[in-house]
């Protein structure tokens, strides 16, 4: 007799790190649903709803926020409340007027922060690979689970290579600007000791393998840190192409 899946369930003690609950409170938490995140690298919309903004105080108000469609995410309304939310994603709450983004902060992993309206339209998104399909033409497949035909006058560009970043507009996906890996381009650590943190790209290894490579940044106080080539995510060339840090401190439990 098979198994029958996986477990539907999730204990708080084995949670992602970057889900902010108490782990001993209560046994079981949301789990999130296979979708366009890793389940160790989201945080679900229910626990975004309910245990860091406070907008829910149980599932049932999550619920009905989300069946009032009053959360929108990349542009698109979502009603599952086990829908994953991960590095970069877009969430707005239009009767409210608010809008944020997924960001990763230094010593507490993914966080939203404030972004304004003009933000809500595009999306940075990291090229995890190239493939080919039919008719020889080119997909784009990025780290948020999308996928990007490109015309066919572009079919054969090498213009865009693996871990570069396009910035989409959202919901269409049209690419906007590319931003490659490359020294002097704007960096943002996504996992390690300095995930979190951001700066100018200063030197790619080029040495052993591609696991093993390392890239050197400069952060705006000087100071340089050194961390894997794939932890890197390009934001931009000079400076930052969209809002990465939170100038006006709001406050979430966490």
């Amino acid at each position: 007799m098979t198994k029958g899946g996986g477990k539907k369930h999730l204990k708080r003690y084995v949670v992602s790190k970057h889900i902010p609950i108490h782990k001993k409170a209560f046994t079981y938490t949301v789990k999130p649903y296979p979708g366009p995140h890793a389940a160790h690298d989201c945080i679900p919309v229910t626990i975004l709803l309910r245990d860091m903004f406070r907008f829910a105080r149980n599932m049932s108000e999550v619920k009905k926020i989300l069946f009032e469609r009053n959360v929108v995410v990349d542009g698109r309304v979502r009603t599952n409340r086990k829908y994953p939310l991960g590095f970069m994603d877009v969430i707005s709450f239009p009767k409210i007027k608010e809008n944020y983004r997924m960001i990763y902060l230094a010593k507490k992993g993914l966080r939203v922060i404030p972004i304004t309206e003009k933000e809500t339209s595009v999306k940075l998104c990291q090229i995890k690979d190239k493939t080919t399909i039919k008719n020889g033409l080119t997909q784009l497949n990025l780290h948020d689970g999308r996928n990007i035909l490109l015309p066919s006058e572009d079919a054969t560009s090498s213009k865009y290579s693996t871990h570069d970043t396009i910035k989409i507009s959202i919901p269409d996906q049209e690419i906007l600007e590319r931003y490659e890996l490359k020294i002097g381009n704007y960096g943002f650590v996504t996992s390690g000791r300095w995930m979190g943190r951001h700066g100018t790209i200063e030197e790619i290894s080029t040495h052993g393998r591609s696991p093993s490579k390392t890239v050197t940044l400069k952060t705006s106080d000087g100071e340089e840190l050194v961390t894997l080539f794939r932890y890197i995510f390009v934001i931009g060339n000079d400076s930052p192409s969209i809002t990465i840090e939170d100038k006006k401190k709001v406050k979430i439990d966490e």
